[in-house]
């Protein structure tokens, strides 16, 4: 399959998945553009590091593990403050800003980490 068949297939699950939290957030909790785009950037970071040749080379094996574990973590944020959103967590404001940089954080870990996988 081609690779933009893949990034697109990858971002739809991302938009069905983060979109109930984020609407049923807005009524106690302002979202800037930031919120609305952090769970989207991490796929496009991974081919940014890819193109740069930042981590090891890359592999089919590599791409589908790697696009997956960024997947989840795209998806696992807007929950997590969903569920903060409606706690009563004082360190609310510094945790949603953490989770904001977990999928960027996600995509460079596994970049550097991943090793090469065989096809």
């Amino acid at each position: 399959m081609n690779t933009a068949v893949y990034v697109v297939f990858i971002f739809s699950i991302v938009v069905v998945s983060v979109v109930t939290p984020l609407i049923l957030s807005r009524q106690r909790l302002k979202f800037t553009w930031w919120d609305y785009a952090s769970p989207f950037l991490g796929i496009p970071l991974w081919f940014i590091l890819r193109a740069f040749n930042i981590g090891g080379s890359v592999s089919e094996s590599n791409f589908i593990i790697e696009i997956f574990l960024v997947l989840i973590a795209a998806i696992t944020v807007p929950w997590l403050r969903f569920f903060l959103t409606f706690g009563k967590a004082r360190f609310f404001i510094y945790a949603s800003f953490f989770l904001t940089l977990v999928p960027s954080a996600v995509t460079l870990c596994l970049r550097l980490a991943m090793p090469v996988l065989p096809e």
